[in-house]
């Protein structure tokens, strides 16, 4: 799946915080719709990688002084997504693993 990460990172930063928060609510949810069929493998490692990034690109326009909790959950994200791309192959494998994602 070939993605133009510089167009889409473009795109993605005209948004406001409301619709950047929006996309990647609905590739978690597309995320978690596939993990429980255990489906479309490719594609469920597609919205954990694209979703890294729509993390990585929002919290630096996080103002750290008036949204902290927001940076933490956003960070917390960020570290579970790098985890189960780092373990994705046993995670996809095993039903009962999916079913932690």
């Amino acid at each position: 799946m070939a993605v133009n990460w510089d167009l889409l990172k473009a795109q993605y930063l005209k948004g406001n915080r409301a619709s950047q928060l929006g996309s990647l609510a609905l590739n978690l949810m597309r995320l978690h719709v596939l993990v429980r069929q255990g489906s479309e493998d490719a594609i469920a490692q597609h919205l954990v990688r694209e979703s890294q990034f729509f993390v990585e690109w929002t919290v630096p326009t996080i103002n750290l002084d008036t949204e902290m909790s927001s940076a933490t959950e956003l960070l917390e994200l960020q570290r579970s997504l790098s985890r189960w791309k780092l373990n994705w192959a046993e995670l996809w494998a095993n039903e009962s693993e999916r079913e932690q994602v």
